[in-house]
């Protein structure tokens, strides 16, 4: 088939992320992949490398309805089968676009949020919480698929060899709903244990959330942490980070997924996180492949905490189940299938002859 695939971000994230993962997913059954960004989007190197048929850049507000026509003539030549969009925002231009192409539009739902999704011929939900949601609102359930987000690099397991103290890493926006004061609480009770660690927290401070930024740091000055934790900025290498790092931490208190989960188990860390809507998914039928603690819990956190920094061994056996089940369910063939499986509802009817 042939699918564009729109992602107007112009920030790096997960669902970036996921724009990128769903580009290579696609073309290992060989569709043809025109992607369509916006002009000042910061995953454009990336995308290059995965040398899609075609790229496009526009300047995309969601009011901007003369895009409705250029986009038509832009895309006229590829004749897309599918439109698949990322951003909700985009869906009403998209829509237009697709009815004018004679294609059928789907939205990836990286959130429960409806709006705007119940326009498109079909929804991509991330989890099967939220594919339920969906469903209760009266969207038909023969239209809603469920495909996970899926790590595309490929790693060997290597065990984790913890510094001395062991290093506790996250990483994140500095939105509320990230749980980053509840880290910081959790590892001021890990010191009145007197636990060593040293902590470290990635991710830029951008405008929007300034406010949490500032008051991570006030946190980390009153309950006297400045030795113990690190804000590194934004991370560049995350690699690095994870090498770096000998336990990950996800406190969020809303997480409609979490790759980041993926990435650390990938990389062989044992994971501590809370059972926010993603990880509780991830980890329903895998609790022996991380520690989990109920969402806002900090005295959990910290107890799960302690139970991966003082048992070496036990967090091992965590981080092996972890990288197990990243591997067996989240890989990039097994999405990929999963992926293809469902574009095929979508396929001209000239192709299933």
């Amino acid at each position: 088939m042939r699918i564009v695939n729109v992602m107007i971000s112009r920030v790096k994230g997960g669902i970036e992320q996921a724009f990128l993962d769903y580009t290579q997913a696609l073309q290992l059954y060989n569709h043809q992949i025109c992607a369509v960004v916006d002009m000042h989007c910061k995953l454009l190197q990336e995308l290059q490398t995965l040398n899609p048929a075609d790229i496009v850049r526009i300047p995309f507000t969601h009011y901007n309805w003369l895009l409705v026509p250029y986009l038509y003539f832009r895309l006229k030549k590829f004749a897309p089968d599918l439109i698949i969009v990322h951003n909700k925002k985009a869906i009403n231009i998209f829509k237009a676009v697709a009815r004018l192409l004679g294609a059928k539009i789907v939205a990836v739902s990286h959130n429960p949020k409806f709006r705007h999704v119940d326009k498109c011929d079909g929804i991509f939900t991330i989890t099967d919480y939220q594919h339920n949601i969906f469903k209760q609102k009266g969207y038909p359930a023969e239209r809603i698929f469920t495909i996970p987000n899926l790590i595309s690099e490929k790693r060997e397991f290597t065990p984790p060899q913890f510094h001395n103290p062991p290093i506790i890493g996250t990483m994140g926006r500095f939105d509320p709903m990230k749980g980053f004061p509840e880290f910081i609480e959790a590892l001021s009770l890990l010191k009145e244990q007197n636990i060593a660690f040293k902590a470290v927290i990635g991710g830029a401070p951008q405008d929007s959330y300034r406010a949490e930024y500032e008051k991570i740091c006030r946190m980390i000055k009153q309950n006297k942490l400045e030795n113990e934790v690190k804000l590194l900025g934004w991370i560049k290498d995350k690699t690095e980070f994870f090498d770096n790092i000998d336990i990950f931490v996800l406190p969020s208190r809303f997480e409609p997924f979490g790759i980041v989960l993926l990435e650390a188990m990938l990389h062989g860390k044992p994971v501590v996180s809370s059972l926010a809507e993603g990880p509780a998914e991830i980890f329903a039928e895998h609790r022996d492949a991380a520690y989990l603690f109920a969402i806002g819990d900090v005295r959990a956190m910290a107890e799960q905490l302690a139970s991966a920094v003082q048992n070496p061994q036990q967090a091992e056996h965590i981080a092996a189940n972890g990288y197990n089940l990243c591997r067996k369910k989240y890989s990039l063939e097994v999405v990929a299938a999963k992926l293809n499986a469902a574009i095929e509802h979508f396929a001209p009817q000239k192709e299933n002859k």
